[in-house]
């Protein structure tokens, strides 16, 4: 992506901004397992997650806003824990079976927001459908 010369000076684009995932969202079972479905679908092995990560959000050219319009940064030492690759192969490459609701635990929530947050800066089509489905499937009332 190009930048205009005003948003050159500045290293980023003040128009291209992606919101911080929220609680609610953290909270809502059909989003985590949507992002957990391209995690997977995206094929990257445990090991070279945080590698990843770090790429994809040091190349976004906008900025994260917290939803008041505030920038923020993503505190990427919360992957700083020994065993993450053990985390990443349970959260990112495994796929969440359609019988199981998933929950984000307490402990770990920081850390499904960043993985959120970075693949909604870098995958925005998609996470706009995360946690959205079908009001009705189309089946006759029974």
């Amino acid at each position: 992506m190009l930048l205009c010369p005003a948003c050159r000076l500045d290293g980023y684009c003040k128009r291209l901004v992606t919101q911080i995932v929220t609680d609610d969202e953290l909270n809502n079972p059909e989003f985590v397992r949507d992002v957990r479905a391209l995690a997977y679908m995206l094929g990257v092995e445990p090991g070279n997650w945080l590698e990843y990560l770090d790429a994809l959000y040091q190349d976004y050219r906008g900025w994260i806003s917290d939803g008041s319009k505030e920038e923020v940064f993503l505190n990427m030492e919360e992957f700083d824990r020994r065993y993450i690759e053990d985390w990443f192969e349970r959260f990112c490459c495994t796929p969440c079976p359609a019988n199981v609701t998933p929950r984000v635990q307490e402990r770990s929530q920081e850390r499904v927001r960043i993985v959120a947050t970075i693949l909604r800066a870098r995958f925005p089509e998609r996470a706009m459908l995360w946690g959205v489905r079908a009001a009705n499937n189309n089946r006759p009332p029974e």
